[in-house]
């Protein structure tokens, strides 16, 4: 879980192609909040879901969780859909692992957005001696909270051109592609 979650945050770098498709004005909503500060604990009420394909989810110990958790939402998110290019969702693999990714691009200002939650997150977890995650959302759903190493990334994560998710499958990976350009399941 730990090479996954620093997979998706080392792993921002430009990839060279661009994907093709919808404008994504039917596209799922996407967010990105700090977690420990923007969302609460797992539960049975709130506006966001995690479980089952997600093989991890917030604070939930067992993996993979045995069912849905919710999570409310404390704070306003860091970056939304209007951060990113909802027509540069494309799939990808892991060079590393092998693993399915989501790759987006971000758009000037969600570049700026995202750069500065992550400073949040490393510097509160520095603060904290503790992770600090990123909780990035699609839809309702958290899909990946990956943690921001505050030794390696003290100021955040610059300039990323995008963000990298790592899916659950392929299947997930497709189904989060097209959810994010616009185009049902």
């Amino acid at each position: 879980m730990l090479r996954n979650m620093r997979v998706v945050l080392a792993g921002l770098l430009l990839l060279l192609s661009l994907g093709c498709g919808s404008d994504g004005r039917d596209a799922s909503e996407f967010r990105i909040y700090h977690l420990e500060l923007a969302i609460g604990g797992p539960g049975d009420e709130g506006e966001l879901r995690c479980g089952p394909p997600r093989i991890v989810c917030p604070g939930v110990v067992e993996q993979p969780p045995p069912r849905s958790f919710r999570y409310a939402v404390r704070a306003d998110p860091a970056v939304t859909s209007a951060g990113i290019e909802p027509a540069s969702a494309r799939r990808s693999t892991d060079p590393e692992t092998g693993d399915p990714l989501v790759v987006v691009d971000f758009t000037a200002d969600g570049a700026v957005a995202f750069a500065q939650v992550t400073k949040e997150a490393a510097r509160t977890g520095g603060r904290d001696q503790a992770w600090h995650h990123v909780a990035v959302i699609v839809g309702d759903e958290i899909v990946a909270f990956p943690q921001v190493d505050y030794d390696a990334f003290p100021d955040g994560i610059a300039n990323a051109p995008s963000i990298h998710i790592v899916a659950a499958s392929d299947a997930d990976a497709t189904n989060l592609v097209r959810a994010l350009r616009g185009r049902a399941g």
